[in-house]
């Protein structure tokens, strides 16, 4: 490029700074698709502006230098530049190009996982943008913020803020570019809340338009979302052409954080669909990519994937190991924006000295969530954790509750004059309390002075002693892995006014590590009911309905009690998963497995056989009486409706097969034998019977 052409231009700025706005609008408009000329332009802006002292035009182009670098995922040289830019414009007062550094970082926080402080960049960019009336800047700010909230997986909240942008008409300010923005952002809110169709018009708006201006910024981003709509929709074909698409597009084109973010969703899919090696794979290939430059989120994301994975197959040593990154990865974050913080406090020393406490303290969980696999230890877990709460902030009274969705019951352990007591469990539907109220509501209880202030969040309290036995401040934490609550944290003071905005945040940062730490103490403390029981359907596992199998053999052999054998299969469910996928199969499979379990008697044994398959053990019983007990459950199935999601509902039948165990020559392998050939007479018979041996 030859920049010469443009010196004319340069020396109006020696004439008045403002006319840095021909430069900004040739790389915004002309040259923003173009990333060699664009480098070479400002390059040689900045050294004619650094030679004049040109300090406000140096801060725009500082701000396209910082766009630049954070296009190509020099994330750390990007952040520098941008906050270089937003001092110059807070001195000199230019409120337009404070919005616009606030704009970079905004995008930046993001993609570290910082959304705390991106949304509090976007609220105070919004203020400024609509204080000065650029109607412009104020959707580019809601669509970022709308963005952070998807990154964050607050996607009903981050849809608002896109039917803002909408209704307020501010969507008709925004440059073609940004509209591909809009619908990109907008599609994958629709495919995270399950609606398919407007996620395919708007992916299909974007796509088109995005290839007619000949973008490649947007193109690794928006096919990744393409294979993500494909894989919820089972085109499995589809979704493998699009993921692989969108990483050779990143990789063509050196978007490194987009090529890790497209492997993610590429692994997630994999898992989905049952391919777990390669899944693992690309894992480990885009914490590979981030490792080596610094992409925190991608390396928090897909580590956390990796301990699900390795903690399900039971490999706890790699579980460990990726449970140690994600709590190092997520400590440097919250220690960014503790810093962060604290480069903005009034009283420094007094913010470093907290920032030091927070610090230790995330240390210590992470050693507590180490520990954790070894003691198998939920109360031992709480201990550790309240004798560092106490260094924290000031408690008369703490305690963590673990709550069990499958039960809705939730177990309070609570320090009493430092006692540990364990409660007995309550269900979580018929309690009005403040724990309920935190785990109905996923919302914190903060809470000055009780006696004036509970009835925001419960009906009735005893008030009795309050404040000479019983607290009066106190804060209720929510403990969310996910967006699914494993339990809720506490602590309390005698005192009113007893704690302020910085003890809830720091409680805050700790309740993310405690979180982690509690529902990994819950999997392992499992661990052993894991092993005798299916974990989706509640089913005793196969080995397990085998030995039961072989111990009523045994007992038949020495009392002639005779007993049936019941195989159960789920008619065509098959047709179930190539049409909505592993995920809408798994949750069917549950649903026709509770029905089972709620026909069968306390005396059976039912387990999973197969991926469909269930046997059924009935001691004491005849074959006449087998036959009503699979007749019941077969004409209920039938009879049921299961309704997965608002617009996915499933009927589906069962082939049974029966034996009655009459003979002591026989194998109690030998009898399953026979209700499985018995089953697939019923298959064979079309379908949805129930067929007895002969």
């Amino acid at each position: 490029m030859d920049c010469k052409q443009y010196e004319e231009q340069l020396l109006k700025l020696l004439e008045n700074e403002d006319n840095i706005s021909f430069f900004c609008d040739l790389l915004d408009k002309t040259l923003w698709n173009n990333y060699k000329d664009r480098k070479e332009l400002i390059d040689y802006v900045i050294n004619f502006c650094e030679k004049n002292g040109l300090d406000e035009a140096l801060a725009w182009m500082y701000y396209f230098l910082g766009w630049h670098n954070y296009e190509f995922s020099n994330y750390k040289k990007s952040i520098e530049l941008y906050k270089i830019s937003k001092d110059i414009f807070t001195n000199n007062d230019n409120k337009k190009g404070l919005v616009y550094a606030y704009n970079g970082l905004i995008a930046i926080y993001c993609q570290n996982g910082q959304y705390e402080l991106a949304n509090e960049l976007g609220i105070s960019g919004i203020a400024i943008a609509k204080e000065i009336n650029e109607k412009n800047l104020v959707a580019k700010l809601l669509l970022n913020t709308s963005i952070t909230n998807i990154l964050a997986g607050s996607y009903e909240y981050a849809k608002e803020i896109l039917d803002y942008i909408i209704n307020t008409h501010d969507y008709d300010n925004l440059s073609d570019i940004y509209k591909v923005v809009y619908n990109k952002a907008l599609a994958e809110i629709e495919i995270n809340i399950g609606n398919f169709d407007a996620a395919y018009k708007s992916l299909q708006y974007a796509i088109e338009n995005n290839n007619k201006m000949g973008v490649n910024v947007f193109t690794s981003e928006l096919y990744k979302l393409s294979g993500c709509y494909y894989g919820r929709i089972a085109q499995i074909e589809n979704a493998e052409k699009d993921f692989e698409y969108s990483c050779q597009v990143a990789t063509n084109n050196d978007y490194l954080f987009e090529k890790c973010e497209a492997l993610i969703e590429w692994a997630k899919f994999k898992f989905d669909y049952g391919d777990n090696d390669k899944a693992v794979y690309l894992l480990n290939e885009a914490i590979k990519i981030s490792n080596e430059n610094r992409f925190y989120r991608i390396i928090k994301n897909s580590s956390i994937l990796l301990y699900d994975y390795y903690n399900k197959i039971k490999d706890y040593k790699k579980s460990l190991l990726n449970l140690e990154l994600y709590l190092k990865i997520d400590r440097e974050i919250q220690n960014y924006n503790s810093t962060s913080y604290i480069g903005r406090a009034n009283n420094i020393n007094k913010e470093i000295k907290l920032y030091r406490i927070l610090h230790d303290k995330t240390e210590v969980l992470s050693y507590i969530g180490q520990k954790i696999i070894s003691t198998l230890d939920v109360k031992k877990m709480i201990i550790e954790v309240n004798n560092e709460i106490n260094k924290l902030v000031k408690t008369d009274f703490f305690a963590i509750t673990v709550y069990d969705s499958d039960t809705d019951e939730m177990l309070v352990t609570a320090f009493e004059e430092n006692k540990l007591d364990v409660k007995p469990p309550i269900k979580v539907e018929t309690s009005s309390t403040f724990t309920a109220y935190c785990i109905k509501n996923k919302k914190p209880v903060i809470i000055n002075d009780i006696r004036v202030e509970y009835k925001k969040y419960v009906n009735k309290i005893s008030l009795e002693g309050r404040g000479v036995n019983a607290p009066l401040s106190i804060i209720y934490l929510p403990l969310i892995i996910k967006d699914e609550v494993v339990g809720v944290m506490t602590v309390q003071n005698l005192k009113v006014n007893a704690y302020d905005t910085d003890d809830v945040n720091r409680l805050k940062v700790i309740a993310n590590y405690i979180a982690i730490a509690l529902k990994n103490a819950i999997k392992y403390e499992k661990m052993e009911q894991v092993a005798v029981y299916d974990s989706l359907t509640g089913f005793l596992t196969k080995r397990e309905i085998l030995k039961e199998g072989n111990l009523q053999s045994e007992d038949f052999r020495n009392s002639l009690k005779y007993f049936c054998i019941l195989m159960i299969d789920i008619d065509d469910f098959k047709r179930v998963n190539d049409t909505y996928g592993h995920i809408v199969g798994d949750q069917a499979i549950k649903m026709v497995t509770q029905t089972i379990g709620k026909l069968i008697r306390n005396t059976d044994f039912i387990g999973r056989y197969g991926g469909d398959e269930f046997l059924l053990i009935c001691p004491n019983t005849t074959m006449k009486t087998a036959y009503k007990i699979a007749e019941r459950i077969r004409k209920t199935v039938e009879n049921t409706k299961y309704i997965i999601k608002d617009d996915i509902d499933i009927s589906t039948t069962l082939s049974i097969g029966i034996y009655e165990f009459n003979d002591k020559e026989l194998t109690f392998s030998d009898g399953v034998n026979r209700a499985d050939s018995s089953m697939y007479n019923a298959k064979n018979n079309n379908k949805n019977k129930v067929v007895a041996y002969k």
